[in-house]
């Protein structure tokens, strides 16, 4: 699709061109999570079988579309761990999260969902864990012109992405200010002139400052594949 005034490639356009050669790529393309911190207009993934396989074994097979859930299980012990059963009291100072809210809405889901287990009165144990689907997760934020914009909406997806790119049609990219990507961890992708093929101008290094939270309640929007695979 082009602009019927300028004949230029629409943003649209590009975000779907970047879709396509990455599926071919063999990723699972998600466009525009919102995480609370921006929407990527592309997210990407590669599901782990094994990991996919303990989920289903397990019957957790109900995404967990809140970041609450994952505050919740990150505090629980595990049954299987030894340790003593959370008092709800506990649990709900740790998570800070409102009384009615973290009863009849977070813990009722979990438990419900088989992810967590009241075992004596407003007592609880995390079960059968909780497993991420994917070990890495990839935001893109394409832009056709305005790499500034870009970069700085690029530049809040590290709160959930373990790599954040920068994606631009090749002949804007030279106006990039790559210094700056580099110092900021953002890599940089350019859409070639075929509009076929990409190369990456800047590769980013892992990330270790996500939130984990964030980061696993993006990962759950590939349950659905994840119960296929």
């Amino acid at each position: 699709m082009q602009n019927r005034y300028t004949g230029l490639m629409d943003e649209l356009t590009l975000v779907c061109h970047l879709e396509e050669i990455f599926k071919r790529k063999g990723f699972l393309v998600k466009k525009e999570i919102g995480t609370g911190y921006g929407i990527a207009d592309l997210v990407l993934t590669k599901l782990s079988k094994k990991k996919c396989n303990i989920r289903k074994s397990n019957k957790q097979i109900t995404p967990l579309l809140k970041e609450s859930y994952f505050t919740v299980l990150r505090h629980l012990p595990d049954i299987d761990e030894g340790l003593d059963a959370m008092d709800y009291a506990e649990l709900l100072k740790k998570t800070n999260l409102s009384n009615h809210f973290l009863k009849y809405d977070v813990l009722k889901t979990l438990e419900s969902c088989g992810f967590v287990k009241e075992v004596e009165n407003q007592k609880y144990f995390k079960v059968n864990g909780w497993v991420p689907l994917a070990k890495e997760v990839i935001a893109i934020e394409a832009k056709l012109q305005n790499w500034k914009r870009g970069f700085i909406q690029a530049n809040r997806y590290k709160a959930f992405a373990d790599k954040v790119y920068l994606a631009m049609p090749e002949q804007y990219a030279h106006r990039v200010d790559k210094k700056l990507l580099k110092s900021q961890n953002i890599g940089l992708i350019i859409l070639k002139n075929s509009q076929k093929a990409i190369r990456k101008e800047i590769e980013p290094v892992q990330n270790k400052h996500f939130v984990e939270d964030k980061r696993n309640y993006v990962l759950e929007h590939y349950l659905p594949h994840a119960l296929s695979y």
